[in-house]
């Protein structure tokens, strides 16, 4: 009879110890290095050809993924190289880079039409470093990629242009 709550207070030592709050990597401070933005609905095509236009021609952006499927759009850039805003070099950086994958998915399949969305990822180094890592974003690099969503916006905002479907 002993032996049953000796076994009870060992176990529960166990259980106790296993769950300890020790140190880890998911202790660290998590830092919103993204930035998203619903930028509206139009064709698959549309989609495809102003995030192409506008990313690649107005912004430097190089596309490393392209998939394109009948229930998702994904269009993923290389990361590219921008200058530091002052308020990045304020932090200590010296390098940025981002990255920005454009998603969209089916809103109404007898129109054809498509809701897409913009996921930006920013990293930094220090002036002297070469090792990247995810970076707030500051209100100088929001500014940078609001100019962006602003265009895409702007070019989905009316939904399926008129007479451009097919082009």
């Amino acid at each position: 009879m002993r032996t049953i709550p000796s076994l009870f207070v060992v176990l529960v030592l166990i259980l106790t110890g296993c769950s300890g709050s020790g140190a880890s990597a998911d202790d660290a401070p998590r830092v919103r290095n993204t930035v998203r933005a619903t930028l509206g609905t139009t064709t698959a095509d549309h989609v495809i050809r102003a995030t192409e236009d506008i990313l690649t021609i107005r912004n430097r952006y190089q596309f490393e993924r392209r998939i394109e499927t009948a229930e998702d759009i994904r269009l993923l850039t290389s990361w590219l190289e921008v200058p530091a805003a002052d308020d990045e070099k304020a932090l200590g950086y010296g390098f940025v880079r981002i990255r920005i994958t454009v998603s969209a998915r089916p809103r109404d399949r007898t129109a054809g039409t498509y809701a897409a969305t913009l996921n930006a990822e920013i990293e930094g180094r220090a002036p002297t470093g070469d090792i990247w890592t995810k970076i707030p974003v500051t209100d100088g690099r929001n500014a940078y990629l609001k100019e962006i969503t602003d265009f895409l916006e702007n070019e989905f905002k009316g939904g399926v242009r008129p007479g451009r479907a097919n082009d």
